[in-house]
């Protein structure tokens, strides 16, 4: 029988583990789409990378370290990131909300694939690793 911080301990790291996997493959998504696809990123969709990319290094770390105290840092990231890619929805569905943000090449409100734009899939993405860093439980001191 398994006590209960064994089992608290392995409830975090599937968690965390389940953070990580989703930060790495929104990374390698945004890297696909424009390295590979060539989509150009307008300036909401870098704030959305600038808040995915570290995610992804900081929950692989920490899932390998086991060490839930990341929460409240990935968890700020992340939530910041919902934000964001939540103004760029609401970009992309009323154009001209964000004029002042959205100066430069791109505007922020082209999609690239409008059946599953990509904000939305970014905000999903920050949506499942909030939810699973809610769910995760640090050791009490």
């Amino acid at each position: 029988m398994q006590s209960r911080s064994s089992s608290a301990l392995d409830r975090n790291v599937l968690l965390l583990a389940f953070a990580w996997l989703v930060a790495l493959v929104a990374t390698l998504g945004s890297l696909y789409y424009s390295e590979v696809r060539n989509f150009i990123p307008c300036t909401l969709c870098w704030y959305q990378r600038i808040a995915m990319y570290p995610l992804a290094l900081m929950l692989g770390i920490a899932t390998w370290r086991n060490d839930a105290q990341i929460r409240p840092y990935a968890l700020t990231l992340s939530l910041l990131g919902l934000f964001w890619s939540s103004y760029h929805l609401l970009e992309l569905w009323m154009p001209g909300l964000a004029p002042s943000v959205c100066k430069g090449p791109i505007p922020c409100n082209i999609e690239y694939m409008p059946s599953f734009p990509i904000p939305l899939q970014a905000a999903i993405a920050f949506l499942l690793i909030s939810v699973a860093l809610f769910l995760v439980r640090p050791a009490r001191r």
